[in-house]
């Protein structure tokens, strides 16, 4: 693919930005802050097709299917910390994929995201199938490492979203869902894409937060799904229970202690009266949910 990088970097400069080398820090301080608004409104031109990828990761979670995220560089390295960050348990069907691997999560290594094969073999090595989703990221949708997942994936009829800038690239072309947020030119040209990156991280923690509540992992706006894997965790599983359930610190110790530590049974046992063996059963009938679970509880108390 050939490009003209003299055009190139004078078609991408931010003409509102011209002249930021002559001002005083808190101008220029002000004036990137103006243009970083931007990245939210061109996030939210993109709402539909964030619908659409929300709506099919949940279905595929939802028969027991991965969604799996992907990038090179910084885009994989995103993608890494959305999936580690998803939730506070590895019981979930979130993961990511970054070109060359962990040791790419500390330094850049040649080679890796010009691999076109390796991609391909990565998502092999994973044994991704057709009842998976590969969720794409790529600033420049010009990495042949990410064309070569995505086009095993599209091989096998995989959904295959896509998380870019650019429209007319094979990435965006080999997309069931392309996400393409325009967030215009960088306050600065020629290095790096810092606003590029922020929409594609703005999109990926719509993705992670709206999944966690399509799985159940979210009650009200309070996540309910925290293991009492240390001290701190601990706590906060007694505070989510204590607010969920309009109870005291006492009540919702004890509870936590008739079932494990679940913070769902829990709060399922002390809003329904259930004890813990049937409120656990209850839950794991609806898929975890404690909002299906308590109506469902209602309806065997009424």
């Amino acid at each position: 693919m050939r490009s003209n990088p003299a055009a190139s970097a004078s078609a991408r400069r931010n003409a509102a930005t011209a002249n930021i080398d002559r001002l005083a820090t808190r101008d220029m301080l002000e004036l990137i802050n103006n243009d970083d608004r931007k990245i939210a409104d061109a996030v939210a031109a993109c709402l539909p097709e964030i619908t659409r990828l929300v709506d099919g990761a949940t279905a595929v979670v939802g028969r027991g299917g991965r969604v799996v995220l992907a990038g090179a560089g910084a885009s994989g390295r995103a993608a890494v910390l959305a999936a580690g960050e998803f939730a506070p348990d590895n019981k979930h069907s979130l993961m990511a994929l970054i070109a060359g691997g962990a040791l790419s999560m500390m330094q850049t290594i040649d080679g890796v995201a010009g691999d076109y094969d390796r991609g391909m073999k990565d998502l092999q090595a994973i044994a991704f199938s057709e009842n998976d989703m590969l969720v794409a990221l790529s600033v420049s949708g010009k990495t042949p490492w990410l064309w070569g997942a995505m086009r095993y994936a599209w091989s096998l009829g995989s959904t295959v979203a896509l998380i870019s800038e650019q429209e007319n690239t094979e990435a965006a072309q080999l997309a069931t869902i392309a996400i393409l947020p325009q967030t215009g030119p960088e306050v600065v040209a020629g290095y790096n894409t810092p606003k590029a990156h922020m929409a594609q991280k703005q999109v990926l923690n719509m993705l992670t937060t709206a999944l966690a509540v399509r799985c159940g992992r979210v009650y009200g706006n309070m996540r309910v799904d925290l293991a009492p894997s240390s001290t701190r965790w601990q706590e906060r599983q007694i505070a989510i229970v204590m607010e969920a359930a309009g109870c005291g610190r006492a009540e919702a110790k004890t509870a936590l202690g008739q079932c494990n530590n679940h913070c769902r049974t829990a709060i399922l046992m002390l809003l329904s009266g259930l004890d813990a063996w049937r409120a656990r059963e209850l839950l794991s009938e609806n898929g975890e949910s404690l909002r299906i679970a308590l109506s469902e509880a209602g309806d065997l108390v009424s």
